[in-house]
């Protein structure tokens, strides 16, 4: 929860630049916080929390700049089970026919940490840079267009080798239209072009997609959202043939991937209770040699009890198919389900409850691991104050 006040020593209107910071404690336990599949120790631990989100907000202009982190001396599965550092931040220009967004992101967490179950229970450090840029405008009243690129690299602990967790680069592109047919619907088309590049040189992935969506009011508080397309993706490897110390080049080995995309979303906004269902197939970096081909189910819910209360419940089902070399598949399948109770003690204080359920398998060959895990934690969230 978010609050803010404005303090006038002889101005009309608050500073444009201003803080609104929220720190916290927490302290958890985890039944198997590394997700291995044997031998899993449980571990308890308490972390503090920093979220120290700076805004500069103007007619026209929008500038965020966000640092956050988790300090504790644990490592493990969950996101809060693993140390991190983030730096946001982003500006936008925006006038009356569009607007223009960039993005900037560093970020030092865990390999488990972004990616969920679709690690194979790797824990490593994981180092990332991260720039993105878009541009919307309308042409007419009914026709907007939009033009987005995105650029990222990612480097891992020198033991991510042994993990099979590669450093990469990911590069995407592509333009978009929407046009309102009415006033609750949509259609709207898009494509891109992605390059997917090992840092290493032996692999890597180039797609091409283009979808076709529509958006649907069904009502004041629900919304449905769908979109509909192809993805062709090139796979290539570099061949080596190594002698003693020496590696000659043998050539490449190329395969394509084909396949549907899409995805679809069913939300509701309240004034008490929220909703959103979601399934959807894109072709995701993993960290490993090539793109993954990843389904997605996602389910969520929140209802506001009173002024004091309010619950979360969340589950998360993931499958990816990911192209070894030379051809192989490796599969992962992931489940998270969540339960979140918050009280807000005063109109700063939260105390928040979670209990969380994470299972995950992948192979070949076969593996299956799951941990329970529950945490407590207390935050302070402090008033605006103007810079």
């Amino acid at each position: 929860m978010t609050l803010s006040c404005i303090t006038t020593t002889g101005r009309v209107h608050a500073d444009p630049w201003a803080i609104t910071p929220r720190i916290g404690v927490t302290g958890y336990y985890y039944s198997n916080p590394t997700l291995a599949a044997t031998g899993a120790v449980g571990t308890e631990n308490i972390a503090a929390l920093l979220d120290l989100p700076v805004t500069y907000d103007t007619d026209g202009l929008e500038i965020t700049i966000r640092p956050s982190g988790r300090a504790g001396n644990e490592r493990g599965y969950y996101s809060l089970a693993s140390n991190y550092a983030h730096f946001d931040s982003s500006v936008q220009f925006s006038n009356d026919l569009g607007s223009t967004t960039l993005q900037g992101e560093l970020a030092r967490d865990s390999s488990l940490y972004f990616g969920g179950g679709l690690d194979r229970g790797f824990g490593v450090r994981r180092d990332s840079e991260a720039t993105s840029a878009d541009w919307t405008r309308a042409l007419t009243e009914r026709t907007l267009i939009e033009l987005d690129a995105s650029w990222s690299e990612v480097h891992y602990d020198q033991s991510a080798s042994e993990a099979g967790l590669v450093d990469y680069r990911y590069i995407t592109a592509g333009p978009a239209m929407s046009y309102l047919l009415n006033e609750l619907d949509t259609l709207q088309l898009s494509g891109g072009v992605a390059r997917y590049q090992s840092l290493n040189g032996i692999s890597e992935s180039k797609t091409v997609s283009v979808q076709l969506g529509y958006v649907r009011q069904l009502s004041e508080t629900w919304k449905l959202t769908a979109n509909a397309g192809y993805s062709h993706s090139v796979n290539s490897e570099k061949i080596y043939f190594t002698l003693f110390l020496y590696s000659f080049y043998l050539g490449t080995y190329t395969t394509d991937e084909d396949s549907p995309t899409y995805s679809v979303n069913l939300t509701r906004q309240g004034e008490k209770f929220t909703f959103g269902a979601g399934a959807s197939r894109a072709f995701q970096p993993t960290g490993f040699a090539f793109l993954s081909r990843q389904d997605a189910v996602n389910l969520s819910g929140t209802y506001k009890q009173s002024d004091r209360w309010d619950y979360a419940l969340t589950f998360t089902w993931q499958q990816a198919q990911t192209p070894e070399f030379q051809g192989e598949v490796f599969s992962e399948r992931y489940l998270n389900s969540q339960f979140t109770a918050n009280w807000h003690w005063t109109e700063r204080w939260i105390v928040s409850l979670q209990a969380n359920r994470i299972t995950q398998h992948y192979g070949p060959p076969e593996v299956s691991a799951a941990s329970n895990g529950i945490n407590l934690s207390v935050f302070r969230q402090f008033l605006r104050t103007d810079l």
